[in-house]
């Protein structure tokens, strides 16, 4: 097992931050991880933040274009968006060099593209973005073949978790498929976080806890997705990555956290990224200044997006099934949206269909307690609803709940299933997954409470459990 020091010596190599590539020591020379500070920091400190490292170009429209803009923004590397239809340079050289192209594409510094696939599926986009990660000089490889503790997910949870095990000495090793923060760091303001009389933005919540896991030493991978996962017969586990590579610890913390429930409505699959969007997609606000802005869903990170949008938008509607935002949403919000002049809500209502040719242009609302449609002009649509855990690679592998959620604890002996799901004497641990050694925190484990300050909880809690786990291990 690896120490905990603050400091690292040995061998060249490199240390990676979002938005920032530091070579941290030749031969023999050290770097004091304490003056670490934020990302934000570390990109304005960066000599190298006045040149672009990628110009995105293509349409609004294009596919999965507010998913690229996402992770670039995020992740804090220095891009262009060139948008061929409104940049005026585009006007005036032409776009004589992208006939034949399939847009979005990638330029370089260099002068190298990448190019995106013409017919772009999910699987596809996981494998493109994880190139463009290494292309822009994110770190998305393993440095090390054997690790004491894997975290996949870099939400609040999986920092968390990483912050805890590389401060008591595990070997620690982060995979975020994303950005760091998850789900967590799009929200515009998270203002029932103990210790924020204020609020803070979950940008700046990742940020702070993915320095604090940097200065106690772990190493973080970003934009490469996890595909599969395994135990060895060496007992270790090991999962491989969109890139192709491969990530092996002795033990595991799963908090991969949740996505979005698809909204079945006509038009609205056409329309994602034109106008349609999952989550609250915050860099695309800017975007739709003076615009019709659209919300679906009641929770609170809802209420947070219309609060946002709100600062740009002519107009912004949530669209709740229930009979009021007090079912679901904390009332501070209520009493803010209520506030907000520029913010309706349309109560026991659903989106019905979504029209547009090429861009979202119009919604088609049902009102149940009118028992009528009406459709209303519509520039974007943010949609926030349910919550499906990021759980469909380790299906067969990882016992889960009929939602997919990770099981974990007692639960995993429920329904006598023990030989099927446990192989060892001993009860699982609290929050120990169907896999000995492999725990789970955050909001893909089953029963979990939806909150932040939940997540962390269980993070911290599960590096214990790794403790007491790695502690049984035959040395």
């Amino acid at each position: 097992m690896s120490s905990a020091s603050s400091r690292f010596a040995g061998p060249a190599l490199l240390f990676f931050v979002p938005g920032s590539v530091a070579q941290l020591h030749a031969e023999g020379e050290e770097f004091d991880t304490r003056d670490v500070v934020s990302l934000s920091d570390l990109r304005a400190n960066d000599e190298s933040d006045d040149e672009c490292r990628v110009y995105l170009i293509g349409r609004r429209s294009s596919p999965n274009v507010s998913r690229y803009r996402d992770f670039l923004a995020r992740n804090l590397v220095r891009s262009r968006w060139v948008d061929i239809e409104r940049d005026p340079l585009v006007h005036l050289l032409g776009v004589g060099g992208l006939e034949g192209k399939s847009l979005p594409l990638f330029l370089f510094p260099d002068g190298s593209c990448l190019e995106t696939p013409p017919a772009e599926g999910a699987e596809l986009f996981t494998e493109l973005r994880a190139e463009l990660a290494e292309r822009v000089g994110l770190h998305a490889r393993p440095i090390k073949e054997l690790y004491d503790l894997l975290v996949v997910g870099a939400g609040p949870a999986g920092l968390t978790a990483a912050v805890y095990a590389a401060s008591e000495g595990l070997d620690t090793i982060v995979v975020e498929r994303h950005a760091p923060g998850g789900q967590a760091g799009t929200s515009s303001r998270i203002e029932n976080f103990p210790g924020f009389p204020n609020g803070i933005s979950g940008k700046e919540l990742a940020e702070a806890i993915y320095a604090q896991a940097l200065r106690f030493g772990a190493e973080i991978i970003v934009g490469a997705d996890m595909v599969s996962a395994r135990r060895e017969p060496d007992d270790t586990i090991e999962i491989t990555l969109v890139n192709g590579s491969h990530v092996r610890a002795r033990a595991a913390v799963g908090a991969p956290g949740v996505h979005y429930r698809r909204l079945d409505a006509p038009g609205v699959e056409e329309l994602i990224g034109s106008g349609v969007y999952y989550g609250s997609a915050i860099v695309e606000a800017a975007f739709h200044r003076g615009g019709n802005v659209f919300v679906v869903g009641g929770a609170n990170s809802a209420g947070q997006a219309a609060l946002h949008f709100a600062k740009y938008a002519a107009s912004v509607t949530m669209v709740i099934r229930g009979a009021s935002l007090d079912q679901r949403m904390a009332r501070y919000l209520v009493d803010r949206l209520e506030a907000e002049p520029s913010t309706t809500v349309r109560v026991r209502s659903r989106i019905t269909r979504a029209v547009g040719d090429g861009r979202l242009e119009r919604l088609v609302i049902a009102d149940e307690t009118a028992s009528e449609e009406v459709e209303l002009p519509a520039d974007a649509l943010f949609i926030m609803i349910g919550g499906i855990p990021v759980s469909e690679r380790v299906e067969g592998w990882l016992r889960r709940d009929e939602n997919g959620f990770m099981v974990t604890g007692v639960d995993v002996l429920a329904g006598g299933d023990r030989d099927r799901w446990w192989p060892l004497e001993r009860d699982p641990y609290p929050l120990e997954a169907s896999q000995p050694g492999v725990f789970i925190a955050g909001d893909a484990r089953h029963g979990s409470v939806k909150r932040v300050a939940s997540a962390v909880g269980e993070a911290a809690m599960a590096v214990q459990l790794v403790h007491r786990y790695l502690a049984a291990l035959p040395q």
